[in-house]
């Protein structure tokens, strides 16, 4: 799957999204010559062997449903039938990442590479994809923190842990999660059993390596010695025995405010230009303190926009209507691409610090060891702060989002797809944050298509 998606395409939706069935289309070149050999008059035996393969194959690949696959899997994905004439270039980024993938399933790879490809789908999308995984006739290498999508698709995982990788066969998500707890259990118990048997060699070496014994006594010290040579005293592999620890992150006590709303939207019209029509209309919205509102709907239906309206950072989205924010509101804001924004050149640290301390709710008392307190709950621990963005994983970018999110006081909390770039501990990290975060006195808005982040929030 290529990041740049189908950026600079000129083609439409369906042009793109077929593009590179090559198999099929080579398929069909060759039929449309045998074809025409046949049609110009050549009735031979091979003429017609060879047209009769021609077209064998292209109905074995598909080529007579071709139209239809490309249409179930756009469907798939999200897309309306109009949208496969519309030129990709009039989609935003998120939906041009599912044309390239609608145009990497389609061209049937025998091996099928997929990093984290639920980050732009909703739920249906994710559904969708989990049971076109899981019925895949080609091999599949999917890297992902998605429960759903894994828990639907995979028979086979391998965890990367502790500097190595743990093979789990045949297994389900289910299965490789009561798997690894039992492999944990047994190495504990066979290391403790064999310390345990151990100790009694020793204690018997102890005792009669002096006397009549002695020749019994020296037999349990070359059995003592084999099990210290065959490993059998070590301490059991971290990758086996670790559990992945939940990240911990703490929001900041609410800043008490005066009066029940924190923010008011009064006949609110929303769109990105008065040239075009609005997405929203007649929006008349209160959040009072204490609420959690969550922002539901299907693609493009204009969540992500009124959330910005919201926000009263971009003006251009609110065209008419007014909107009232109390005189005490603080207002924090975490969103899906937030950790993809973050400068490159930047240090972790320094981003986190900076953002803490700077703006009109900033606090200049926030120090660089309080800063890598956070981080280091979150897993950013060590030199890892210290490090570059760009020298960062992409998990790793969102736990300094997280940070960054964590040090400034709010009453109101925005997050868009908060979930999205997180792995499954900082997502839990999130969500035991969030359920016991506001009170009286705070409020959340959020935009989620995972279950874990609603559950909780």
């Amino acid at each position: 799957m290529r990041q740049t998606a189908v950026s600079g395409s000129t083609k439409t939706v369906y042009e793109e999204a077929k593009s590179e069935m090559t198999a099929l289309e080579d398929a069909k070149k060759v039929l449309d010559d045998t074809t025409k050999i046949v049609e110009d008059g050549d009735y031979s035996e091979e003429a017609l062997e060879n047209l009769a393969n021609a077209q064998e194959l292209f109905q074995d690949l598909g080529g007579y449903e071709q139209e239809q696959m490309v249409d179930v899997v756009l469907k798939g994905l999200g897309f309306e039938p109009e949208d496969s004439d519309r030129l990709c270039s009039s989609f935003s980024g998120g939906w041009q990442m599912r044309i390239g993938l609608a145009r990497l399933l389609l061209s049937k790879p025998s091996l099928l590479l997929l990093d984290e490809p639920s980050n732009h789908l909703d739920s249906a999308a994710k559904d969708w994809l989990g049971k076109y995984i899981g019925k895949y006739e080609g091999s599949v290498v999917l890297v992902s923190h998605d429960v759903d999508l894994m828990s639907a698709s995979v028979n086979n995982i391998v965890e990367v842990t502790a500097g190595t990788l743990l093979e789990y066969k045949s297994c389900t998500y289910d299965n490789y999660l009561e798997e690894k707890e039992f492999r944990a259990q047994s190495a504990i118990a066979a290391y403790e059993k064999n310390l345990e048997e151990a100790a009694q060699l020793q204690k018997f070496i102890d005792k009669f390596s002096a006397g009549t014994k002695s020749k019994s006594a020296q037999s349990r010290v070359k059995a003592l010695e084999r099990m210290k040579k065959e490993g059998k005293l070590d301490a059991p592999p971290a990758a086996v025995v670790t559990s992945a620890r939940i990240p911990y992150l703490s929001l900041p006590k609410p800043p008490k405010p005066y009066g029940e709303n924190l923010l008011v939207l009064k006949d609110g019209v929303i769109g990105y230009s008065a040239n075009e029509e609005p997405l929203l209309r007649n929006i008349n919205l209160k959040i009072p303190r204490g609420m959690k509102l969550l922002l539901r709907g299907p693609n493009g239906a204009g969540k992500s926009t009124l959330l910005k309206a919201l926000r009263g950072n971009v003006e251009s989205m609110l065209q008419e209507g007014s909107r009232i924010e109390n005189d005490l509101l603080k207002l924090g804001v975490f969103t899906q691409d937030l950790a993809q924004e973050l400068d490159k050149e930047a240090r972790a640290i320094d981003l986190v610090t900076d953002y803490a301390r700077t703006g009109a709710d900033g606090d200049i008392t926030v120090t660089d060891e309080m800063a890598r307190g956070v981080m280091g709950a979150l897993g950013m621990s060590g030199e890892k702060p210290l490090r570059q963005i760009k020298a960062l994983s992409g998990g790793e970018k969102a736990r300094v989002a997280l940070s960054m999110f964590a040090l400034k006081a709010s009453n109101l909390l925005m997050l868009d797809e908060p979930s999205n770039h997180l792995d499954v501990g900082c997502i839990q990290g999130l969500a035991n944050a969030l359920s016991g975060w506001g009170g009286k006195d705070g409020a959340i808005v959020v935009i989620s298509h995972d279950r874990l982040v609603l559950f909780y929030s």
